[in-house]
């Protein structure tokens, strides 16, 4: 596969998240910023990050991040995927990090929490789309191949063996 376009796409993408959430703000930014942001435990200790804030900023800081993590699923090798969590929970946690210095920006634990999880999100779709994928293309019905029979490559066959019975192989070279 050509991953070329993919990341093209993945780098416009990144750019206009990081536009998004560190870029200049056009609006006055509301909310409680702790001196340190993430970097201050009290942040993560205090109430009032886990209990103030609306939930459609909690819903847009998933939904922003899931992209993030199809994109870094699919472009991560397949073995390698578990890198896509720690891709995306990076680009996250440098975010914050840069939030913390910049004075309109706020850099809070719950923000890090709901970019992760959306990433983590959209890592799972690609696991469960590959896995779909792979259990509907051997839902297909088997051709069955008698002696001397060839079926199209990849394409489970059915043959029938020396005493009779019925074998199923992944291909047409591999039930010879």
């Amino acid at each position: 596969m050509n991953r070329r376009p993919l990341r093209l796409i993945a780098a416009a993408y990144a750019a206009v998240v990081l536009w998004a959430t560190i870029g200049p703000a056009p609006w006055r930014t509301n909310g409680i910023k702790l001196e340190g942001g993430i970097l201050n435990a009290d942040a993560w200790a205090a109430p009032v990050t886990w209990t103030t804030g609306l939930l459609s900023e909690m819903a847009f800081n998933v939904a922003i991040f899931i992209p993030v993590g199809v994109l870094a699923a699919l472009l991560i090798a397949r073995r390698w995927w578990p890198l896509a969590f720690v891709a995306g929970s990076a680009f996250s946690l440098v975010i914050e990090l840069v939030q913390v210095v910049e004075p309109d920006r706020i850099s809070d634990p719950r923000d890090l929490v709901m970019n992760t999880a959306g990433a983590a999100f959209g890592v799972l779709i690609v696991l469960a789309a590959r896995i779909m994928r792979r259990a509907g293309g051997m839902r297909t019905a088997p051709t069955v191949v008698l002696a001397g029979g060839v079926a199209a490559d990849g394409e489970p066959v059915l043959t029938a063996s020396a005493d009779g019975e019925l074998v199923l192989a992944a291909s047409a070279d591999r039930a010879a």
